[in-house]
């Protein structure tokens, strides 16, 4: 079994890792999240038996599972039954590409588009629909449909382009980051198969950034997990006061709600000491909690006499400049 030095961890981030079956974590800003989910992931590799499983790990960027992957191999724990990556290479890797020929639209094949793509073959629609722009394009798919996010008296307009979209995409034989969520999740609940094979494979199933995921995305982890039959463990991480894509379909799923839908009990634990800023800077941040939550300075820094400013002067319509501005004052 993977063990660790008496000083690399916090105890409330060992009683996390060490708790058997499934942990619904919520972790505040400055609490070693990362770490957590780090050698939650090197402990969960080191507890398979047989070289036929696999411990599966989602993250919302390919640079944050690169980090993780890096720092798990640092530990000195082979990753060769890790999988580690977007829920959209998730996806593509574990159920598109290997069951296509399931689905009709995908049976002959397909091409997945970059954004670049998708973001000229909008424009040119656009054009063709006078007075919408792109981003009155924005969309995201649910489990019952798909979600249009422009002001409501745009709406039949952009659903008008977005069919034509759609359809332009089928007739190339392709496919854009949001039809590979909506795709996906049509295959595990058409064909109950893949969902039974997957969660025969995955013995832990992490989730990093929950708060970011989307109605669609925890389907689909769900169906999987629920197939399982309670073989899979589940590690779900984040925190509801972290949460920036809400516009885009992201939301913090409660644990009872996650729970019914994958049919896991869920043990709720929470990081809530920050160990990177001072007692103030945290203090301050409680002003702008979404949902109420407990958090308390412990780090070296935690007496240390933060000044917090105000500006007065700029203008609403300057704030990226100055946003900027500090940016690059406090990089240089």
């Amino acid at each position: 079994m993977f063990v660790w030095n008496v000083d690399d961890l916090k105890a409330d981030q060992v009683r996390a890792i060490e708790q058997p079956g499934s942990v619904f974590l919520t972790a505040c800003p400055g609490s070693g999240k990362t770490r957590t989910l780090t050698y939650k992931i090197a402990r969960e590799l080191s507890l398979l038996t047989s070289d036929k499983q696999r411990v599966v790990a989602i993250t919302y960027t390919h640079r944050a599972a690169d980090e993780i992957q890096e720092r798990i191999e640092r530990l000195g724990v082979d990753t060769s039954q890790l999988w580690i990556g977007t829920i959209h290479s998730f996806c593509l890797e574990w159920i598109l590409r290997p069951y296509a020929i399931y689905h009709p639209e995908l049976k002959h094949g397909f091409r997945v588009i970059n954004a670049h793509d998708t973001e000229r073959a909008l424009e040119l629609l656009c054009s063709q629909h006078g007075g919408l722009r792109t981003f009155d394009c924005g969309h995201y798919f649910t489990s019952t449909g798909y979600v249009i996010s422009c002001p409501d008296w745009k709406q039949a307009r952009v659903d008008a382009l977005l069919q034509q979209y759609w359809a332009d995409l089928r007739a190339n034989r392709q496919v854009d980051f949001e039809m590979i969520l909506a795709y996906a999740y049509q295959l595990v609940r058409d064909v109950p198969s893949i969902s039974i094979l997957l969660g025969s494979i995955f013995a832990t199933v992490l989730v990093d950034e929950y708060q970011d995921t989307k109605e669609i995305q925890y389907a689909i982890l769900g169906a999987i997990l629920k197939a399982s039959k309670g073989k899979a463990k589940a590690f779900i991480v984040g925190d509801p006061n972290q949460a920036i894509y809400g516009s885009l379909g992201g939301y913090a799923i409660a644990p009872a709600e996650f729970s019914a839908l994958s049919g896991v009990a869920f043990k709720e634990m929470d990081l809530s000491v920050n160990y990177r800023s001072s007692d103030r800077i945290v203090t301050y941040f409680e002003n702008f909690n979404q949902l109420t939550s407990r958090i308390s300075a412990g780090g070296k820094y935690k007496t240390f006499p933060s000044l917090i400013s105000y500006d007065y002067s700029t203008n609403r319509d300057a704030l990226v400049a100055e946003v900027v501005r500090l940016i690059r004052y406090n990089i240089e």
